[in-house]
């Protein structure tokens, strides 16, 4: 029997803690639950707008449009980095033919369809060399068959040569060709 009382001692021991334990567990999660679900500090938010005086707006504002105006300024002066380039709608007279001809030094690859049998090989060798001094100079280009020389020979008097000009000569070869 001694056997019996200390293991029914043991159990209610062992029971009597598990239940505490679980009540305080119990507890702690209701009293998480009721923090979780209360109302939070409420905080008052306010806008205010600072007000600036008529003085401090009006030189702002000037000093924005000196801002503004520094680049156009800039380029009449001469300086910066467009300072050389021609606008897109310009048209400049170095790079213009005459006469409805052909200028060598600043015509795309694809100009030379209207010349039948020109484009693309004849075309194509006279795009990628250059630039030209004469019309004659285009006889010089390494490389020539004699169907090319038939051909330069054949429209020479539709061809030109004007001044090169950078930004046209670069376009020869990779300009837009519409078909």
């Amino acid at each position: 029997q001694p056997l019996a009382i200390s293991f029914a001692g043991t159990y209610y021991c062992v029971h009597l803690l598990t239940n505490i334990i679980m009540k305080l567990f119990v507890s702690a999660l209701l009293v998480s639950n009721a923090f979780a679900f209360s109302p939070a500090k409420t905080v008052r938010q306010t806008t205010s707008l600072d007000m600036v005086s008529r003085r401090e707006a009006i030189v702002s504002g000037a000093a924005a449009l000196l801002a503004g105006a520094a680049p156009a300024v800039a380029s009449q002066a001469g300086i910066g980095a467009d300072r050389d380039f021609a606008k897109d709608n310009e048209f400049i007279s170095a790079q213009r033919a005459t006469d409805g001809r052909l200028d060598l030094n600043a015509a795309p690859v694809g100009d030379y369809m209207q010349f039948p049998g020109m484009y693309p090989s004849a075309a194509g060798k006279i795009a990628s060399n250059g630039p030209y001094d004469s019309v004659s100079d285009i006889y010089k280009i390494e490389g020539l068959t004699q169907n090319d020389k038939k051909m330069f020979k054949k429209y020479e008097k539709n061809f030109t040569t004007k001044l090169p000009q950078q930004r046209t000569f670069n376009e020869r070869i990779n300009a837009r060709v519409s078909t």
